[in-house]
């Protein structure tokens, strides 16, 4: 199969059946996420019994966008100490250039 294609899959999310499709190159990550989800779902389930399916299952989401955000706030932080890294070292090439050809 190739890597452009995709396969429907169905993924157990706290009890419950979702269709997604995914590439082909994507169905252990996303079987991997799946688990992630399962496993916290379980704990809190666990951890938190008098809370409802619904309310456990918000939880879950709310953490999994939290981590979300706080990586999307890595990532751009990351992106800009690149630009910085790179502008210093065109100013750094630029420098030496003036310097080797006077």
């Amino acid at each position: 199969m190739e890597s452009t294609e995709k396969i429907k899959m169905y993924l157990n999310i706290g009890g419950s059946q979702i269709a997604v499709t995914v590439p082909f190159s994507q169905q252990d990550t996303v079987r991997d996420v799946e688990k992630q989800v399962n496993d916290l779902y379980t704990s809190w389930r666990h951890q938190f019994s008098k809370k409802t399916d619904r309310e456990i299952m918000a939880m879950v989401a709310y953490q999994f966008a939290s981590h979300y955000n706080e990586l999307r706030g890595r990532y751009a932080e990351a992106g800009e100490l690149a630009r910085e890294c790179l502008d210093a070292m065109d100013r750094l090439d630029q420098e030496e250039q003036g310097t080797t050809t006077a």
